[in-house]
């Protein structure tokens, strides 16, 4: 693969972009600028819920969609242009007896543009003004669940290993989902066969692109699929070790620093 084939840059957000900032950096801005004078395209590919990316769009004028919510929605300018729901019926069973058991086990309902909580948890109780939906409970009725949902996220505050022993549970159900476990602490449960290297194909297929023409940044294991599969997978400074592993180039820099370290080498021409 040659490192001028790259046609379009896919990156990650959370603790790849940004760690907890709220704003791209004027240094990650110039650099997508950069990107745009050179033909090349920038986007994103997230867990995050679109409404939680508007201000990253914004910042970085993204010109095409990006990923979101782990690969079930393809995103761009305030229009859905793919999405695939999750019966959250599915796991009402198994996350009511959990909840039930424990008080403070945290389960919120993703909506394209707001997140609600099953029950008012001491973490949601903690941030309901920081994000859209925090202070909507949605209570735990059958109706509730019988619903589509973008998403289902439950977290652990105090890591206690239920999410685990969630996971466990997951794996005896038939089906009908995708989850993603971040250690002890939370999980986001999507629609089946979504995740972000479905919606990365999505979007290349869209783009007309092939996978050879794509640089991919992450640091996490939901990224791991997008970096193998792409002409050139890269992780930041901070990245997992197994992420770390798959990796055509493993950045010194840690988040920002690192994903314009990587562009700068194999876009740029410029020594690291």
């Amino acid at each position: 693969m040659e490192k001028n084939n790259i046609k379009m840059v896919v990156c990650d957000i959370d603790d790849t972009l940004v760690h907890k900032e709220v704003h791209l950096s004027k240094d990650v801005i110039n650099t997508i600028q950069r990107l745009k004078e050179k033909g090349i395209y920038f986007t994103f590919a997230t867990g995050r819920m679109p409404y939680r990316v508007e201000v990253f769009e914004k910042e970085a004028n993204l010109q095409i969609p990006y990923v979101a919510n782990n690969g079930s929605i393809l995103y761009s300018n305030g229009k859905i242009i793919y999405s695939k729901m999750l019966k959250a019926s599915l796991l009402r069973d198994s996350l009511r007896r959990f909840m039930q058991e424990d008080p403070k086990f945290t389960v919120i309902f993703s909506y394209e543009d707001r997140e609600r909580p099953i029950k008012r948890t001491p973490w949601i109780e903690a941030r309901l003004h920081k994000y859209k939906g925090y202070d909507e409970t949605l209570g735990d009725t059958d109706d509730v669940w019988n619903q589509e949902v973008h998403k289902v996220y439950v977290l652990d505050d105090y890591r206690t290993g239920l999410i685990t022993r969630v996971a466990k549970e997951l794996d005896k159900l038939g089906g009908g989902f995708s989850y993603y476990q971040y250690g002890d602490y939370s999980m986001e449960i999507v629609a089946e066969g979504c995740s972000k290297a479905s919606g990365v194909e999505r979007l290349i297929d869209y783009m007309k692109l092939s996978k050879d023409e794509v640089m991919a940044i992450g640091d996490h294991t939901n990224d791991i699929e997008i970096v193998s599969m792409v002409g050139l997978g890269v992780a930041v400074g901070n990245a997992t070790s197994k992420l770390k592993e798959v990796a055509d180039y493993v950045a010194k820099g840690e988040v920002e620093a690192g994903v314009i370290e990587a562009i700068n080498k194999f876009l740029f021409d410029v020594e690291v």
